[in-house]
């Protein structure tokens, strides 16, 4: 099974998640609260229902603590790495909770970064990245903003260059 590690995807994001679900990948989603779409985590009595691609796994998050992060995203993988990253992070966590993830990455994975403002930095992980610029939300912000991740994650799967999309959401 392909497992998805999906970080800031309880908002804007969750479509993504679900669309990843339903395509059977195994999806690692790390929050402060536990959403409503997501099983009981960290783990342990998730996992049958997360083998079956039926809801994402939820694990205690606080981007603050990146080490901790990656360490309770690392248990719940159980050994397992990364074979797709979505990362919507706040761009004074992001380095540091890029670059704590960065050992749990599949070799070669591919990486989707979504960003809400230019300029755009330059990827943070040695990954293929494909990169999203996401401008002036409206009443459809949120079908737009999926369908932008999913273009990026069809895009990094396919295996194409890595590249900066821009996506207005007007």
């Amino acid at each position: 099974m392909r497992t998805a590690l999906v970080l800031g995807g309880t908002g804007m994001l969750a479509g993504c998640v679900s669309h990843l679900v339903a395509h059977e990948w195994r999806v690692v989603l790390p929050s402060r609260r536990q959403p409503l779409m997501a099983d009981d985590g960290p783990g342990r009595a998730a996992r049958a229902s997360i083998s079956h691609g039926h809801r994402p796994t939820w694990v205690r998050a606080d981007w603050a603590r990146p080490e901790a992060l990656a360490s309770e995203v690392e248990y719940e993988l159980g050994g397992d790495q990364v074979n797709l990253l979505v990362a919507w992070v706040h761009d004074s966590y992001r380095v540091s909770v890029l670059n704590a993830v960065r050992h749990l990455l599949a070799e070669g994975a591919p990486v989707v970064e979504v960003h809400t403002s230019a300029p755009v930095p330059d990827p943070v992980l040695p990954h293929p990245t494909q990169q999203v610029l996401l401008a002036h939300f409206t009443h459809d912000a949120t079908v737009r903003t999926n369908r932008a991740v999913l273009d990026a994650v069809e895009r990094g799967l396919s295996g194409r260059a890595p590249s900066l999309h821009h996506e207005d959401a007007r």
